[in-house]
């Protein structure tokens, strides 16, 4: 299968570089697989599981915070402020920050709502990405 560039930049500089197969993600319109000469493309990123096929013909699983994609013409660039692989994920702490969300949300402070439901969404997406792969 051919292959095509997949850079994944965070705001502490590049996550990875690598030649994939395909790039499995959810975008602001829906689930998408991205192949080598897909039609360009721009799109926001869903707080999600996101995967791709690498060079070898593996899988490779990830938890993503959200933020944008580009695909052109050789090459696809996404941009996110945190991205964990499977590895990556500590599982304990990723309960812990679901925990706390849960009783921010519960609770009758004065809270920022959307943010502690932002919160308990990615920690979700990790506990799902560490536990099912």
């Amino acid at each position: 299968m051919t292959t095509f560039k997949l850079k994944i930049v965070t705001p502490a500089g590049v996550y990875k570089e690598t030649d994939v197969e395909m790039l499995n993600l959810r975008t602001a319109t829906g689930q998408i697989g991205i192949l080598a000469h897909h039609i360009p493309l721009a799109s926001h990123i869903e707080i999600s599981e996101m995967n791709y096929i690498d060079e070898n013909h593996e899988r490779q699983y990830f938890a993503i915070a959200g933020g944008f994609v580009y695909v052109g013409e050789n090459d696809t660039t996404i941009i996110t402020s945190a991205i964990e692989s499977v590895d990556e994920i500590d599982l304990e702490r990723a309960k812990s920050s679901k925990q706390r969300a849960e009783e921010r949300l519960k609770s009758s402070q004065n809270i920022d709502v959307l943010r502690a439901e932002i919160a308990l969404k990615k920690a979700i997406t990790r506990i799902n990405v560490k536990t099912t792969h």
